[in-house]
């Protein structure tokens, strides 16, 4: 016996705790001072014999598959909600839907519970859920219900009928069993009352002993002639509803995959559940040229610099930890080089500069076969990926695997180019399209006394790299300017000797992920909001009245494009960045596009992934089709059944593929008509049979079959037939 003190533990840790010992063997686990966490044992596949002291919260034992969980006290909402298999035993009353989509296992209440008992509860061939209430049920009782059984003992024998009105609305399969009085006015649309036979005599006689048992109930005043059956009335109750009128093409569900939170918060838009799903498929390579499609940089960006917002946004992390995604995209990065052009477009398309964006959609277009000619002002591909990011974030080595896989497409490259106006009209004159790629290099500044003696932090980086780097040994650094690349600039203070590393910033700090952790960890300092006034003898003074010691004062607050070399054509801002229209890369200047810093400051991952988008808008125009932004639409979070997940091993198989359909068929095995129907990746459904019950949108553990779906379709059969 494993005892635990619930008291003050929140919710999730409770429930962590409880797998962790469930997970290692401990069979019987006792749980005191229980006051409100939701999701007690939800999901547990393992056997098990967990009590519980106290009012445990809402969905108690939701899609529970094994364990038997006896509480000894009252229990709130959702009793069992899409149980699969095992036993919950209340001591005690329930709240509102107690047993809702339950589709196996056993619920035994001793007492009342209260409206929508045992609503959508169904039945999978010899999965027969049952619920037992000791006392009474309110309104709606077996609402929607598609299978399984409902007994109400009433074991009080208070006065009137122990159930509520609309007893059985929308029954179309299984049966409850009502010890008392029913008028024929609570029955609800499609029920109908009947006597019970021998095969009901013998299920009650069966399942209440088992339930006097468990629960310790003296049923030996309770006679079987004291029970009436409800039931569906007829084979078709509600074929009244199905009219020529209906417009049947709008009304059936759809079942269409969604944005999963990492999709959609990637700037890049990599299909990671897709991606991973291929790879558990043992399509390997069919997930690595997958990614092809959406980037060349799978190591150096995916695998390594990127902070990873996939993973902040990862659903799992309502589970556990998020998947980690960049050590997948390292783990399974293509031995092969990319697919090359199997056709030669007529077309040229220069890009101009070799960076992140700039190779991304020179990628994209050397693939699709149009000549595309590189420029770059330095000797090396990769722009700030190579001359930026510190070497300890990114390797050559791994840098260079990516580049080394861009060189083996036909793509010209012009290095040690610095281009200017001249020699941009005679680019602009041989091109179809031009793409601006060249970053941003300027460092911003700000104009206080003193400022002139302010480095640019992001030329320090540079010079690093190339070998030009500072001695900073005992010396106090001073950032202006809080964000990664701030973190950045610390961390190599720090590696070069510095004895106090400061960044200050003039409102909260952008800096996040493993730069800002790294930087943290070495000892800088943050502080914010600060807000120069002066710099004097090697002193920043603040407004607010206090100084720092600042030997060497670094610019971080960002840098602007140098996009002089331009024609008045191309309209740009006050900064130099160029002027796109809405879901476009393309400027005031129809043969002219641009991408990367270059439209809009932001990460690396930006800049891969509008450097793709630019070349897609290209190659439609190019080839007359119209051009379509990628829309994402976003799985709802509240929507995904994390119930389902949590016991995986291998780091693939932790991807809950959210909003995306593995073809799990659950949805339709639990559809109480069989209206659902899958050939292949296709999916029908019988608008004849559905009868808009919601059971698949319930079971669905990504969120593939949405309620939202349905609106059109779901008829309110309360109003309509009362």
């Amino acid at each position: 016996m494993v005892a635990i003190d619930a008291k003050n533990i929140y919710y999730r840790m409770l429930n962590r705790q409880i797998r962790e010992f469930i997970a290692i063997g401990k069979s019987e686990i006792e749980i005191q001072n229980v006051l409100g966490q939701r999701y007690i044992c939800a999901g547990i596949h393992n056997r098990g014999y967990v009590k519980l002291y106290g009012t445990p919260g809402q969905d108690l034992g939701a899609f529970m598959n094994g364990p038997v969980v006896e509480v000894f006290g009252n229990a709130q909402d959702g009793v069992g909600n899409t149980m699969n298999a095992g036993k919950i035993i209340v001591h005690g009353k329930a709240g509102e839907i107690p047993g809702h989509s339950m589709r196996g296992g056993k619920v035994f209440i001793r007492d009342d519970v209260e409206y929508r008992a045992a609503i959508h509860m169904k039945e999978y061939k010899d999965q027969i859920p049952v619920l037992v209430i000791g006392g009474t049920a309110k309104d709606y009782c077996g609402e929607y219900m598609a299978g399984g059984r409902v007994v109400v003992l009433n074991c009080q024998n208070r006065e009137g009928s122990p159930v509520g009105s609309s007893l059985g609305t929308g029954i179309h399969g299984g049966a409850i069993y009502v010890r008392g009085v029913i008028n024929s006015h609570q029955l609800g649309t499609g029920a109908v009352a009947i006597e019970i036979d021998d095969q009901d005599k013998t299920f009650l006689r069966k399942i209440l002993s088992e339930y006097s048992m468990d629960l310790g109930v003296d049923i030996s005043g309770i006679s079987l002639d004291e029970f009436k059956k409800i039931a569906k009335k007829g084979n078709r109750p509600f074929a009244n509803l199905y009219t020529p009128a209906m417009n049947i093409s709008k009304q059936k569900p759809k079942h269409m995959n969604l944005t999963p939170p990492c999709s959609c918060i990637c700037p890049t838009g990599i299909p990671t559940p897709v991606f991973i799903n291929l790879i558990k498929a043992g399509k390997v390579k069919e997930a690595q040229l997958l990614m092809d499609e959406f980037t060349p940089f799978r190591m150096s960006v995916c695998g390594t610099v990127c902070p990873a917002l996939c993973m902040e946004s990862c659903s799992r992390n309502s589970v556990d930890t998020p998947v980690n995604i960049p050590a997948i995209a390292r783990e399974f990065y293509p031995d092969f080089d990319p697919v090359q052009p199997k056709e030669k477009m007529r077309e040229k398309i220069s890009v101009i500069g070799a960076g992140p964006a700039g190779l991304s959609a020179a990628w994209q277009l050397s693939r699709r076969g149009y000549s595309v000619d590189v420029y770059d002002a330095v000797g090396d591909l990769g722009g700030k990926l190579r001359r930026a990011v510190p070497r300890e974030r990114l390797s050559d080595e791994a840098l260079q695997r990516d580049i080394t896989r861009i060189k083996t497409l036909p793509i010209n490259f012009i290095m040690n180019r610095k281009i200017d106006k001249n020699s941009f009209r005679t680019i602009y004159r041989k091109s179809d399209a031009v793409i601006i790629a060249t970053g941003a290099y300027r460092t911003n500044t700000t104009q206080f006394p003193g400022s002139e003696t302010v480095l640019s932090g992001l030329q320090f980086l540079v010079d690093i790299n190339e070998g030009n780097q500072k001695d900073l040994k005992r010396k106090e650094i001073v950032i202006v300017g809080a964000g990664n690349v701030g973190m950045d600039i610390a961390c190599e203070s720090w590696r070069l000797g510095a004895a106090r590393v400061t960044a200050v910033d003039i409102r909260k700090p952008s800096a996040q992920g493993k730069e800002l952790d790294m930087a943290e960890r070495l000892g800088t300092e943050i502080k914010w909001p600060k807000k120069i006034e002066r710099i004097e003898n090697k002193i920043v003074y603040f407004h607010d009245g206090t100084s720092l010691q600042g030997d060497v004062v670094l610019f971080s607050i960002g840098e602007s494009p140098d996009t002089k070399f331009l024609p008045d054509s191309v309209l740009r801002d006050e900064r130099g960045y160029i002027v796109t229209s809405g879901k476009s890369f393309r400027s005031s200047d129809g043969k002219i596009f641009a991408s990367g810093d270059t439209v809009k400051a932001g990460l690396v991952t930006d800049a891969v992934g509008n450097g793709r988008i630019a070349a897609m808008e290209i190659h439609a125009l190019l080839r007359g089709q119209s051009f379509e932004y990628p829309e994402k639409n976003p799985v709802p979070k509240k929507r995904m059944n994390v119930s389902y997940f949590g016991k995986e091993d291998r780091e693939i198989d932790r991807c809950m593929s959210c909003g995306t359909c593995i073809f799990c068929d659950k949805c339709i095995e639990a559809c109480p008509q069989g209206a659902l129907s899958r050939n292949g990746e296709l999916f029908a459904v019988d608008p004849v049979i559905c009868t808009g019950c919601y059971t698949c949108v319930n079971v669905c553990p990504r969120s593939v079959l949405q309620k939202e779906d349905f609106t059109e379709f779901r008829v309110d059969n309360i109003e309509n037939e009362g």
